[in-house]
């Protein structure tokens, strides 16, 4: 019996801390001791919901309500399943079940107003998160979700007024000033923007384990003969897009020492964007001659000047040679697809940077285009492949697994025809070869893709498609079917 205790008070803890994975193993080990426990039935449904699998959670929702009927959190729960499935009247029913049980559980007034927002019903999932920020005006994720909420709607000016009055009431709050930060430079008001942009959470927290406090990094200088030492702190992605300022520091006569994540430092250095590379340590020092990569447009008041290029790669002989092999005999033209990238939204994570386009309609539209499928998609689930497969048959090709070799995968992006996703790594690599490619881009996304039109200016060769403020693909793939097609 302690056994069974201890593992359910770890599976629990696990759920608690974010890590929905392990707590998914502890519940069902537990289930096999107890089955009809519907409280872990419950849970274990909860974790499923938070690792993206909201049909398979259903079932152990549903059984959890039949064994205890009064729970306005197991309704709620079940709610945010069928939500996360499109089935929003049913999800909108097992809201209003847990609010007659519990008409002021803050949680199912939230979840009721993300699904008005999916179903484009903005102002009444404005009217919810309006009624639970009035009980907890503190609340900066609540804050975020309500200044998302009018972005989607195109109420642009009304997303930033939110999170101004935010910082207004909280100053001290550096997630809402990062909130601002992505909303003014996808407005290409680039001066606030990236003095904003300062306080984004990597950053602050790297800062904070090696002492310092300081927001505001030093002045560069004169720069002339001097060493300055370049670190990403943010994902490969952040270091291909801000390695592009790097010249302005030799431009003014600084030599560069680029840190960067060990995966990348070879092509960087074959790059000649630095006079130097050298894989990423923990030997950030703070002081003007030590400089992060997502510093570099402040410090150098990049506002003033003309937007960078993408640096540029050149794919190695052997990866080419690799790739020629790969391709042999493949009908042409080659699309490369993703359909998803980031980390997705979980309980108590309500603005998680997330990308992800609709896996159903995608499969849909390359079923009739001609050629061959490649999937780029890093760490596809077999069901998904396995759908593609039956829409496209010996057409489809399983290139997932070059995604954990990334000279691989850029040799392979200069070779194939289109690439159509979501943002993400191999975004950066097809602009770094200069290619095209066509971007699914949805509602909030960050700002690199900007607010609006047909393209970014930090990627000039390529197209974007939007989703639509009510939160559909329908008229961004009609539009991608019809360019492909040309």
């Amino acid at each position: 019996m302690l056994d069974f205790r201890a593992r359910v008070e770890q599976a629990v803890q696990a759920l608690e801390q974010d890590r929905p994975a392990e707590a998914e193993q502890g519940f069902r080990a537990a289930l096999e001791v107890n089955p009809r426990d519907d409280q872990l039935l419950h849970f274990l449904g909860v974790a499923l919901v938070q690792l993206h699998r909201a049909e398979e959670a259903l079932e152990p929702l549903r059984k959890a309500i039949s064994l205890k009927r009064r729970d306005a959190e197991y309704h709620n729960a079940l709610g945010c399943a069928l939500r996360d499935t499109g089935r929003y009247a049913e999800a909108l029913e097992s809201f209003e079940r847990a609010l007659k049980l519990d008409a002021q559980r803050e949680s199912v007034h939230y979840n009721l107003g993300q699904c008005y927002q999916r179903m484009g019903e903005f102002s009444r999932a404005e009217e919810k998160f309006r009624l639970v920020m009035a009980r907890s005006p503190e609340d900066i994720e609540l804050i975020g979700a309500l200044s998302a909420l009018r972005w989607q709607a195109l109420d642009h000016e009304g997303a930033v007024q939110i999170l101004r009055e935010g910082i207004a009431q909280l100053p001290s709050r550096d997630e809402l000033r990062f909130l601002l930060a992505d909303k003014l430079l996808s407005l290409g008001r680039f001066e606030e923007g990236w003095s904003c942009y300062l306080c984004r959470s990597n950053r602050l927290q790297m800062l904070r384990s090696i002492g310092v406090t300081t927001q505001v990094p030093q002045q560069l200088g004169a720069l002339q003969g001097r060493t300055i030492h370049l670190y990403g702190e943010q994902g490969i992605g952040d270091e291909f897009f801000f390695l592009r300022f790097s010249h302005m520091l030799r431009e003014r006569g600084a030599r560069v020492r680029a840190c960067v994540d060990p995966r990348i430092a070879a092509m960087v250095e074959r790059s000649g964007v630095s006079d130097e590379t050298a894989p990423a340590s923990g030997s950030f020092m703070p002081d003007a001659g030590h400089v992060l990569l997502g510093d570099l447009p402040y410090l150098l008041e990049a506002h003033r000047l003309p937007l960078p290029a993408p640096v540029r790669f050149a794919p190695l002989p052997e990866k080419l040679a690799e790739s020629d092999r790969r391709l042999a005999g493949m009908t042409r033209p080659l699309l490369g697809l993703t359909w998803r990238a980031g980390t997705g939204p979980a309980a108590g994570h309500r603005n998680v940077l997330f990308k992800e386009t609709s896996f159903d309609s995608l499969v849909q539209l390359v079923r009739d285009l001609p050629g061959s499928i490649l999937v780029l998609q890093r760490h596809p689930k077999s069901s998904e492949i396995e759908m593609l497969r039956q829409a496209c048959g010996a057409r489809l090709v399983d290139f997932s697994a070059l995604n954990d070799d990334l000279e691989a995968m850029l040799a392979l992006l200069v070779r194939i025809d289109e690439y159509v996703g979501v943002s993400n790594t191999n975004v950066h690599l097809r602009a770094a070869l200069g290619r095209g490619a066509r971007i699914l881009v949805s509602n909030g996304a960050e700002f690199r893709w900007m607010s609006q039109g047909r393209g970014s200016p930090w990627f000039p060769t390529m197209a974007v498609y939007r989703q639509s403020s009510s939160g559909g693909w329908r008229e961004a793939l009609a539009a991608l079917k019809s360019d492909l097609s040309t």
